[in-house]
């Protein structure tokens, strides 16, 4: 016959996201995402206590602020010691040492005059590759962020990032935010 024994070939399949094994952002596409009703924070909540703590470390308002370390001291109580002091929480002078903001004393004063504010809402969290390790103590939560920035009276930009937290349960049950990598590690967010 004319080979009608042999089986269809199957056909390739569609790909609609990303490739096997590649992280994706925890979460609704940031273009279309909406922000996690406020209130009181849960502090034995890991997903909580990141979304809180990342949101007032990293927000900032030049204009009101002290200083570029102003968001390091805002969430001084939901970092380990060890992590707020490398973020130069409690450093010399008004503003501290400039980590949070990412400049030094001069660079701040360039912000402020700019009148520049940036505002950020996390969006969402899930463990780090899709691995819940709450169990053992520690676990490192990827957010899906999204900043808003404005100087003057200029439109916001807005711009998006998936970084990662690590947290520590604490003896009393809570946890804190013992650790941080602010690059995107999922890359594109879906929906971007």
């Amino acid at each position: 016959m004319s080979g009608s024994t042999a089986g269809p070939s199957p056909a390739p399949s569609a790909t609609t996201g990303p490739p096997p094994g590649a992280s994706q952002a925890p979460g609704p596409p940031l273009a279309t995402a909406s922000a996690p009703p406020t209130g009181e924070v849960d502090r034995k909540d890991p997903s909580a206590v990141a979304a809180d703590c990342f949101t007032r470390w990293q927000s900032f308002d030049a204009r009101t602020d002290p200083g570029p370390a102003a968001g390091v001291e805002r969430a001084r109580d939901c970092l380990t010691e060890d992590f707020a002091a490398s973020l130069g929480a409690g450093g010399a002078g008004a503003g501290g040492s400039g980590t949070a903001a990412g400049g030094d004393g001069q660079a701040w004063q360039e912000v402020r005059a700019a009148g520049t504010h940036s505002r950020v809402t996390v969006l969402a969290t899930t463990p780090l590759g899709g691995i819940d390790t709450t169990a053992t103590g520690r676990v490192v939560l990827q957010l899906n962020v999204r900043r808003e920035t404005a100087a003057g009276g200029a439109a916001p930009v807005v711009t998006l990032s998936t970084p990662a937290l690590t947290l520590l349960r604490q003896t009393d049950g809570t946890w804190r935010v013992a650790g941080a990598d602010l690059s995107s590690v999922a890359g594109d967010a879906p929906g971007r």
